[in-house]
């Protein structure tokens, strides 16, 4: 699969990071799109339909949690990541979906070609599904 025919939905309320790593993922060729909270992501996904969503868990609303059970609901070939600073252990509802402890990623990633990495593989992996 061509990066440029992945599309990626990034949610994260740092302005900063969500501009830092959209911006890579673009080089990378990838089609970007950025919300800072579920609410606004949730209006953008079933318009996009992402190949990966990749959220926050802390966003302010709703978590990355709720976020992407609504999401999921509505785009259910889509897949996700949690992209976090904090140890987090999937829910039941995130693994009755299909989440496996690889679709956490803790924050920083310091080698950001293991996020392009994740992201060609959920994409790859959910489209499948």
């Amino acid at each position: 699969m061509n990066n440029a025919d992945i599309r990626v939905l990034l949610v994260d309320d740092d302005d900063m990071i969500r501009d830092c790593i959209m911006a890579y993922l673009d080089d990378e060729g990838f089609s970007v799109r950025g919300a800072a909270c579920g609410e606004e992501a949730l209006e953008i996904i079933h318009l996009l339909n992402p190949a990966v969503c990749i959220s926050d868990m802390r966003l302010p609303g709703m978590s990355g949690e709720q976020f992407i059970a609504a999401a999921y609901a509505l785009c259910p070939s889509t897949g996700y990541l949690l992209h976090t600073g904090m140890h987090y252990s999937l829910s039941d509802s995130l693994c009755a979906i299909g989440m496996t402890d690889d679709d956490i990623l803790l924050k920083p990633i310091h080698d950001l070609s293991k996020l392009v990495r994740k992201i060609k593989s959920s994409a790859v992996a959910w489209s499948n599904k």
